[in-house]
């Protein structure tokens, strides 16, 4: 975390934060952060988990290989449905230029 946050960039939207950095590997790499300030149902937080890597494994085949990317979830996606969350995911993946 700490050397994707030093030599990445953060892309902000409406549901999370996208932190992004490029590296060697052949593969890209996807982390899901959610703190206890979200939600304290650990239930309802691994919900919103699987839902956000269920929306990157869609776009998986389409992304840049060599990224690494740390989602930090916002209170915001609270009670969404998948089809809003792949949305979001689909634009910050836009707009971060690795699709």
């Amino acid at each position: 975390f700490k050397q994707i946050k030093k030599r990445g960039k953060i892309i902000q939207g409406k549901f999370f934060g996208l932190l992004i950095a490029s590296h060697q590997q052949t593969r890209a790499r996807f982390a899901f952060i959610i703190s206890k300030k979200v939600d304290k149902s650990a239930v309802k937080r691994n919900r919103v988990r699987r839902l956000l890597m269920e929306a990157v494994y869609c776009f998986l085949p389409k992304i840049k290989e060599n990224v690494d990317g740390i989602f930090l979830v916002k209170k915001e996606i609270m009670g969404r449905d998948f089809n809003c969350i792949k949305a979001e995911v689909a634009k910050i993946f836009k707009k971060a230029a690795i699709l």
